[in-house]
């Protein structure tokens, strides 16, 4: 386990609500919603911006309490992705770009 990873571990136990789930929910929640955002746009990170980017990430799931049992996968995920493309429109950029290349069926056509 890296000191990034136990950083994450630390800051996801003094977050989460214990009402809303575990610590490490919370911490499978950001790291998919991420992981989400990051393929969807063939976004690479060095391991310094990419938990950078996830440490912003549990932040938010812990302020909107996306845990709760109100919201669907989909919605958690979409919010996160609006939260990061909101957060780096250069980003953003390169995500709608992305899609922009894929034709119905979900492959490139370029």
């Amino acid at each position: 386990m890296t000191d990034f990873e136990r950083t994450l571990q630390q800051e996801a136990k003094a977050l989460f609500q214990p009402f809303h789930g575990t610590p490490e929910a919370l911490l499978a929640l950001a790291r998919a919603g991420f992981r989400a955002w990051a393929n969807a746009g063939k976004l690479h990170f060095p391991d310094e911006k990419r938990y950078a980017l996830l440490h912003e990430v549990l932040r938010f799931c812990a302020d909107e309490c996306l845990l709760a049992c109100c919201f669907s996968k989909e919605r958690r995920l979409r919010q996160i992705a609006e939260m990061l493309d909101g957060s780096y429109p250069r980003y953003a950029l390169t995500r709608a770009r992305t899609t922009a290349r894929r034709n119905q069926r979900g492959r490139r056509c370029c």
